[in-house]
């Protein structure tokens, strides 16, 4: 018969080799893994994947279209200020052809203006031409047209004078000696230069010339 110590280490060998066998069993059944469950999974990435590039290049698109809008939006911005200015600079100068036209009686009423009256009948019409002149430069000064009335000595400016002739001085070269005709602007546009005679010197040549004439009528 046993002893109480053998029975017990026989247990104690019995109880070891049933967990070696229950620790073996739940690591194969572990490591088993169905292949259907492995084939579902890689499904589920590629479709995952899938969807991740289909969502970047919505992305894409979509930050294109947006680029594509803001750059029609500025283009469309810029023709509405370009369209802007050529309205106002067509209303601006809307008058210039008209003002040009009017030239000719501007210079007839200056014509007029200038002559001294012989009677107190010819003093009254020129009244009445100063009157009407008057308030038609204000009209075109209220529309912008300004006159260009060089005074006498000033410096020739090739802007706005155009010299016509040449005057002999002793004084410096290209100051107005004479106004002919007034010129006209409107705004910035010139619509005709100022019509003058400047200051020129003589030249040795002339100088010589006249010396001789004179030593010639001297005799």
């Amino acid at each position: 018969m046993l002893n109480e110590e053998n029975k017990e280490q026989l247990e104690a060998e019995e109880t070891s080799t049933n967990e070696e066998k229950t620790s073996d069993l739940n690591t194969n059944q572990s490591e088993e893994v169905p292949e259907e469950n492995i084939s579902m999974k890689a499904s589920y990435k590629k479709k995952l994947a899938k969807k991740d590039e289909e969502i970047e290049k919505l992305k894409q698109e979509v930050e294109k279209w947006k680029n594509d809008y803001y750059r029609a939006y500025a283009d469309m911005a810029n023709l509405r200020k370009d369209i802007q200015k050529d309205h106002s600079e067509a209303v601006k100068y809307r008058i210039e052809g008209f003002v040009h036209d009017l030239l000719m009686v501007l210079d007839s009423f200056e014509l007029a203006l200038k002559s001294e009256p012989q009677n107190e009948e010819t003093k009254n019409y020129l009244k009445g031409f100063q009157y009407v002149y008057s308030t038609l430069l204000g009209i075109l000064n209220n529309e912008g047209v300004k006159a260009i009335d060089p005074a006498l000595n000033e410096k020739f400016d090739p802007k706005t004078m155009q010299a016509i002739d040449k005057i002999e001085s002793d004084d410096e070269e290209n100051l107005v000696k004479e106004q002919v005709l007034k010129g006209y602007k409107l705004y910035d546009h010139l619509i005709r230069p100022a019509m003058v005679k400047v200051s020129c010197h003589k030249t040795e040549k002339e100088v010589e010339e006249k010396e001789e004439n004179s030593q010639e009528e001297s005799k």
